[in-house]
């Protein structure tokens, strides 16, 4: 039973520490089956510092909340307030989201058609741009009606996380309004 414990806290061990988890692929590498298990000894050399990590993801709602406060909105229980209430800031909200994504990504349509207009596709077309809905025959060319036009970006450009490691998942600071 001991084994098993012992089992857990070095997968767990080889899962976080990177420089161990190459240590024990070595050991397993040079060393028969039949050996007796050597100690390992500990790591005294000192981490590399790296750069603070954060995703890409959380840079884009950080800035949807720093820019038009799209956390704070979806966040906020809205059953209490009146509808005049909630269109106002809803106005504000969608106005200040939509400059930072066209900013951000310069969104474009991928079909200039109005919806509703009747489009065919080759056979060859590229299922990440086109999905096909409704009664899909086998044979291509496919004629439908374009229910939603789509949208690509025709850019990327996210803000860089300049941040500490222990800040990388923060979306918006707490605000503390001195007196």
């Amino acid at each position: 039973m001991r084994r098993i414990g012992l089992a857990f806290r070095v997968f767990f061990r080889v899962l976080f520490d990177a420089a161990l988890a190459a240590r024990l692929r070595l050991w397993l590498a040079e060393t028969p089956p039949a050996s007796p298990a050597p100690t390992l000894a500990p790591k005294t050399e000192p981490k590399p510092k790296k750069p603070p990590t954060r995703s890409e993801a959380l840079n884009l709602l950080a800035t949807l909340q720093r820019e038009a406060r799209l956390v704070d909105f979806l966040q906020e229980p809205i059953a209490e307030f009146a509808d005049e209430q909630i269109g106002a800031v809803v106005r504000d909200v969608h106005r200040d989201c939509a400059a930072a994504l066209k900013r951000m990504f310069a969104l474009m349509p991928i079909r200039e058609e109005p919806e509703g207009s009747t489009i065919e596709l080759a056979g060859d077309f590229d299922a990440a741009r086109y999905r096909l809905a409704g009664q899909v025959p086998e044979q291509p060319p496919f004629r439908g009606a374009l229910a939603h036009h789509g949208w690509q970006a025709t850019q990327c450009v996210l803000p860089e996380w300049t941040g500490s490691e222990q800040a990388a998942m923060v979306i918006a600071p707490a605000v503390v309004e001195l007196t």
